[in-house]
């Protein structure tokens, strides 16, 4: 007869409710409301809660949250609705683990973006997009945007973040900057005998924005390239919004943000629209979606009402990381109650997007384009460095590498070679 030993086995069952319990108290609750009022039917949103992928032995999931704000006909919203994230996910690795895929996601959102507006191009239709695209993979939100949609952030703490960029070209002298040197012109437009009226346009064509997904007629220095910013929330959760300009057009954030505290995500979506709408009139379609990232033991109903602390400047309520650690997860000790940002770009250059170094030695496949991931002959691929003017750090061989198309767009981008026949669409 055997005899007790000093290690006890225990069932698998229990093994796997063990870990099911942990996941649950590492990985936030995600509730998520959305509200809208419609004057021209262009704005779209995908929502999109426990999507799930494989991990080793294991499954991960996340949450996914984009609203496009269409112009000139819904076409390129409706589009980018239904590719983008297939697009995004096909620029990642599949054998990645947790941290490596979040640290593999601003890159990816690039490739998806461009991706996606070089695909819709090829359809010959004049219509544009503004996106606004969140993941949310535990406690780390990505959020990519071209246009000026908007994505804030208020911590458990009452502290305001923005986690999109501004692309109109009235409030961003380095896109102007941009544009012009491509070889486009910015300026009013002009009713004559001099009189300028309205805001700052991108001639030919009449956008009032220097980043978006279409907009074909425009000229291809109208980039999709995404501004993309990543954070790490504490465990105390916070409040996301995503609306489109209808509604920052009328009210600030902290405006939103009040005029909704404590209530439920489907009633803050509502009360928000409709404070926007109250205050400007229904000029414009105007969408709101409001997603609370909760700790597991906290009633998901909504947030509590937070007492007000004053405002800092966003920037400085960011830990900073240093830039060899910024664009990873690591393990050490996250301070309470600290937003921490990850990562931050907004150039419109896919050779500083796409770069190699990179902590994710297989994030590129030699012979894969990194824009369209399509297959490429040896020898036949364009390293991104190609025609680099710092050729000091940088060599011609290095990859990630594109196919010839996705060079041709990239080219484009920059202002280096005409980007075709263009049309005045007269978009804002």
């Amino acid at each position: 007869m055997s005899t007790r030993s000093e290690h006890h086995t225990v069932p698998l069952s229990v093994l796997l409710k063990r870990e099911l319990a942990i996941e649950k108290i590492e990985r936030p609750e995600i509730v998520h409301g959305q509200a809208s009022q419609s004057k021209k039917g262009e704005d779209f949103t995908l929502l999109k809660s426990e999507c799930e992928r494989v991990v080793g032995d294991g499954v991960s999931t996340y949450s996914v949250f984009g609203l496009f704000d269409g112009h000139n006909g819904s076409a390129a919203a409706i589009y980018t609705k239904e590719n983008l994230l297939n697009n995004v996910l096909a620029a990642i690795p599949s054998d990645l683990n947790r941290d490596e895929w979040v640290a593999a996601l601003p890159r990816a959102l690039v490739a998806g973006f461009v991706k996606t507006d070089k695909d819709f191009q090829e359809k010959a239709q004049t219509s544009g997009t503004t996106v606004t695209f969140m993941i949310i993979e535990g406690w780390v939100l990505t959020v990519a945007s071209v246009g000026d949609s908007r994505c804030t952030l208020e911590s458990a703490e009452g502290d305001i973040f923005y986690l999109s960029a501004d692309h109109r070209l009235e409030c961003n002298e380095e896109e102007r900057e941009r544009i012009i040197a491509s070889g486009g012109e910015v300026g009013r437009l002009n009713t004559g005998g001099g009189a300028e009226i309205g805001p700052l346009r991108c001639w030919p064509g009449g956008l009032c924005l220097s980043r978006s997904i279409g907009d074909m007629d425009i000229g291809e220095f109208i980039v999709p390239v995404p501004y993309v910013k990543q954070v790490k929330l504490s465990s105390t959760g916070g409040r996301v919004i995503i609306s489109s300009d209808g509604v920052w057009d009328a009210l600030s954030a902290e405006t939103a943000y009040d005029c909704c505290r404590g209530m439920p995500v489907e009633t803050a979506a509502a009360q928000i629209v409709k404070e926007a709408v109250q205050s400007k009139g229904l000029r414009d379609d105007t969408t709101c979606i409001v997603i609370d990232i909760l700790p597991r033991e906290k009633p998901s109903t909504a947030l509590p009402p937070t007492k007000k602390q004053g405002k800092r400047m966003f920037k400085s309520m960011f830990r900073k990381k240093t830039s060899e650690s910024s664009s990873h997860l690591d393990k050490e000790y996250n301070e309470p109650n600290v937003v921490e940002e990850l990562f931050e770009e907004g150039s419109a250059m896919l050779s500083e997007r796409l770069e190699a170094k990179y902590p994710i030695c297989n994030m590129f496949k030699l012979f894969v384009c990194a824009v369209c991931q399509v297959e490429i002959q040896p020898r036949e691929g364009i390293s991104i460095y190609a025609g680099s003017s710092s050729r000091g750090k940088l060599r011609a061989w290095d990859g990630p590498f594109l196919c010839l198309s996705c060079q041709e767009k990239k080219e484009a981008m920059e202002g280096k070679r005409p980007s075709g026949e263009r049309h005045s669409s007269g978009s804002d």
